[in-house]
C-alpha cells in the first residue's frame, strides 16, 4: 500500500493518462478548485488564486512525501489536457482502508468520462496495492456521484452528518 507514496510514474487507460501534479499544472489545479460549480459540495477546499493553486500543489507533494494523501492528474490523450483530479486520502494503514474522491472540469461532465476513469483506477489500485477497500465520501446532495459510486459497485456503509459513506472491497 505504501509502494503508491514512492513507486507511481503514470498509468495509461485508454483515452486517458493518470499522472502525478507537477509544479507546472497549477493553471489546470486552478481551473478545477476555483471553480464554484465544481466544488459546490467541497467549498472548504476551493481556491481563489492562482497563487494558492501553486501552494496547493506543494502540499500535494509534500503530503505524497509525509503519506497523507495523494492527489493524481487525469490527462485526456487526444488534447494532452489536464482535465480532473483523482485523490486517495484519509489512509489507514492497519486496515488497509483509503478513501477515493475525484474532481472533473465542468466541460467534461456528464460524458462517462470518471466512471471510465475510477474503474479503471481502482482495477489499478487492486492489482499494485495491497488495500483490501476503498471507501468514498459523498454528500448527500452530490446525486451524480452517488449513482457513480453505485454504478461502481460501492455500497452504502454509513451515513455522517450530510455525508453518505459508500465502501467497495477489493479482497
Amino acid at each position: 500500500m505504501e509502494n503508491l507514496f514512492s513507486s507511481f510514474e503514470k498509468f495509461d487507460i485508454g483515452d486517458y493518462i493518470i499522472r502525478n501534479i507537477n509544479e507546472n499544472d497549477y493553471v489546470d489545479i486552478y481551473s478545477i478548485y476555483g471553480d464554484r460549480e465544481v466544488m459546490r459540495y467541497d467549498m472548504d477546499n476551493l481556491l481563489k488564486s492562482l497563487d494558492d493553486a501553486k501552494n496547493n500543489i506543494k502540499l500535494i507533494h509534500r503530503a505524497i512525501s509525509n503519506k497523507w494523501f495523494i492527489r493524481w492528474a487525469v490527462i485526456y490523450k487526444q488534447t494532452n489536457e489536464f482535465i480532473g483530479t483523482i485523490a486517495l486520502h484519509h489512509f489507514e494503514f492497519d486496515k488497509k482502508k483509503v478513501q477515493i474522491g475525484y474532481n472533473l472540469k465542468k466541460s467534461y461532465w456528464r460524458k462517462g468520462i470518471m466512471s471510465n476513469v475510477l474503474k479503471s483506477t481502482i482495477d489499478y489500485l487492486q492489482l499494485n496495492s495491497s488495500l483490501v477497500s476503498i471507501e468514498a465520501s459523498i454528500d448527500t446532495e452530490n446525486i451524480a456521484s452517488v449513482r457513480l459510486a453505485e454504478k461502481l459497485g460501492f455500497e452504502l456503509n454509513s451515513r455522517e452528518n450530510n455525508k453518505l459513506i459508500f465502501a467497495k472491497k477489493l479482497r
